[in-house]
Parts: C-alpha cells; structure tokens; sequence
C-alpha cells in the first residue's frame, strides 16, 4: 500500500543545501576543507571547527577553534552557532590525531598515546553526538549526524602494504615507518557502532547518523607504499581529495534523507576482494 504521507519530489534538488546549517569538526584538514567548499558551493552555511585555523572566513564559511579533548570548548561551540543560526542541520565528525609516538609497533605501544588517539577519535565523537542530539530533540530539528570512519574500520590493515617501508620517509613524522596502528582500527569501528546506536535510538526523532568510509588518500607518502597501496585497489589508484565530495553531498542533503545507521564505503573497491 502507498505511503499516504508520500510526495513526489521531482521537481527539487535533491542535493540543495539551501539555508542548512553544516558544523564540520576537524574542518581545516585537507578532506575537511573539500567538504565545506562543496556544502557552501551548494548552499549551505558551514562552520569549520578545528584546534588550529587552516582556513579564512568567508560569506559562505566560519573557522572556530576547537579541541574535542575539551567538552567545554564543544559546549561553547554550538553555543555560539546555536546563538547566531537558531538551529543546526547536519553535525560532521572529521577528527583523528596523531599524537607523539603514533606509528609505534603494538607489542610496544604507549598506553597515553592509545588514550590520546581514543579520546580524539571515538570520545569527541561521542561528546559531539550527544550535544547534538539534544539540540536536535529540544529544537525539534531531522537533524543530521555523519561520522568519518575509513575502510580500516571495516576490514583489518593489509600488513604487506608497509613492509620495508622507511621511517625518514614517512611524510607525517616520527620516528617510526608508515603503517595504521590498532588505535586507529578500533576508533574507527567504534564510530561505524556509535552511528548505529544513535540510528536506532534517535530515529524516532527523525534523526539521522550514518558513516562515510574512505579509502587512502594520495598525500606524496613513500613511493613504495603508493605502489602497495594500488595493487590492493581495482581501480588501481589511491583516492584523490576530491573523490568524497560527492558522497558527503549526498549524506548531509535530503538525497540521503531515508538513509540511516549506514556505511557508505568509498574506497577504489578495495574492501570487494
């Protein structure tokens, strides 16, 4: 039988981001700046949250500094956004770190650093989620979540991909080689089971969270790891900055709109194997 509450929506962009409110935490990396230049190029106005300031304000996006390790500057945040726009409509959650000793094998791994990189990247979630939601509930918003997992939330890491690679050519620093430690692995998962949580629990609220999982991105890392790298993907390729704008598009708009507690996996097809 025939929704009675359905409507033909032919006529309208789908993907119009017209008069939404867009907050990216961890906006003024590389992926976060792709993000909030296609959201604004298609309407939206985006406030861009990071701990350092990599972009300038403009007409059509805001910079505010941010830790996500502080729940009183994620407090103050929406606050102000709060303040100023009346409402927020979609919540993105961009944020990993890279704290001291990151690239440390397991067997040696620093317990201050997993906890760094836990609160980071699953507890900021987690804190940005909650705030979020109550806005949306006392506001009465379809308010939208969307997390930045990676396919190493889906799959383990391919430990092949980082044999013999050296530790002076590791484009990120340190003293260790290039490789995904377990500290990622596990936040990453955690955000993909976080979003499904809020799905389930918030839908009746008309709120939505979902998860963008990308592949490897090219950033000039070592030669020998690009050409592991691609043979692992059938595109044989790694991805290019701009190759999510049109999946993030399509998770904060309406295009999106009957999508919940999903994975949506960017990746070259490299988790089809």
């Amino acid at each position: 039988m025939a929704n009675k509450n359905n409507k033909s929506s032919n006529k309208k962009n789908l993907f119009s981001m017209k008069n939404k409110v867009v907050i990216i935490f961890g906006g003024a990396g590389k992926l976060g700046q792709e993000f909030a230049k296609t959201l604004s190029h298609n309407g939206a106005k985006v406030y861009i949250l990071d701990i350092k300031k990599g972009v300038k304000n403009n007409k059509n996006f805001f910079f505010l500094k941010c830790d996500v390790q502080k729940n009183k500057n994620i407090e103050t945040a929406f606050k102000k956004i709060i303040e100023k726009e009346k409402k927020i409509d979609t919540v993105i959650y961009n944020v990993y770190s890279k704290p001291k000793d990151y690239y440390k094998d397991f067997q040696n791994y620093n317990l201050n650093t997993w906890k760094k990189v836990i609160e980071s990247n699953l507890t900021g979630a987690f804190l940005v989620a909650q705030k979020a939601v109550k806005i949306f509930i006392r506001k009465k918003i379809q308010g939208n979540i969307i997390f930045l997992s990676s396919t190493y939330g889906v799959v383990g890491p391919d430990p092949g991909i980082y044999l013999g690679l050296n530790s002076k050519k590791n484009i990120y620093g340190g003293k260790f080689a290039l490789n995904t430690p377990a500290s990622y692995s596990s936040t990453k998962t955690g955000l993909i089971g976080l979003a499904r949580y809020l799905a389930t629990n918030f839908g009746k609220y008309k709120i939505r969270a979902n998860v963008l999982s990308p592949g490897g991105v090219y950033d000039n890392q070592e030669k020998k790891f690009v050409e592991n790298y691609k043979k692992k993907v059938p595109l044989n390729r790694m991805a290019n900055w701009s190759d999510y704008n049109g999946a993030i598009l399509f998770l904060a708009s309406d295009a999106s709109k009957y999508m919940t507690g999903s994975n949506l996996v960017i990746d070259g097809g490299w988790t089809a194997w």
